[in-house]
């Protein structure tokens, strides 16, 4: 032990004060990285988990509100391929990143041509990249959906959010 603590000395004697300070300082670096660092790291990687579960939980809670939603008393059953076409827009927006909280839906027969015509209101808050990426997901998804108007409004100049009115109109078959 002995040996080394001299062997120690020898070498603080070599680089002067200055490099023993530099010595010094090194040491503490890594003593504080090891301590304080990795450990808030750790914690870091642990919230960004706990973070993409509840946003995974959140999606799926906004999916099952809509379906929950769909199927309310008082209102009339979706039929089957509207209950899809929405699911389709709800996908489209979760992809980009966008959240449906709220919409209006009618339901709009046209019988000289055999349709039924949803007429879909739906308000939005997002980047621009972000509306445009969700109204192109979603008219690729399905392409009995057409996008009727698209209102955008900015609150201030230097904000980056938009809120958006987005009208789509699903055509489907009378019997579907």
């Amino acid at each position: 032990m002995a040996r080394l603590l001299d062997i120690v000395k020898f070498y603080l004697g070599r680089l002067g004060k200055v490099g023993a300070a530099g010595a010094l300082l090194i040491g503490a670096s890594l003593t504080y990285d090891q301590s304080v660092v990795r450990s808030k790291e750790v914690a870091l990687g642990e919230q960004l988990m706990r973070n993409e579960q509840t946003r995974r939980d959140a999606i799926s809670l906004r999916a099952r509100a809509a379906q929950g939603a769909a199927d309310a008393p008082g209102q009339p059953a979706l039929a089957p391929a509207a209950a899809a076409a929405l699911r389709r827009l709800f996908d489209a927006a979760a992809q980009a990143g966008l959240y449906l909280d709220r919409g209006e839906y009618r339901l709009m027969e046209v019988r000289e041509a055999h349709l039924r015509r949803y007429q879909l209101s739906l308000p939005v808050t997002g980047s621009y990249p972000e509306i445009r990426a969700f109204v192109a997901r979603a008219l690729n998804a399905d392409p009995a959906l057409a996008l009727s108007a698209i209102q955008l409004r900015r609150d201030r100049i230097e904000s980056p959010d938009l809120e958006a009115l987005l009208n789509f109109t699903l055509y489907l078959e009378a019997g579907a």
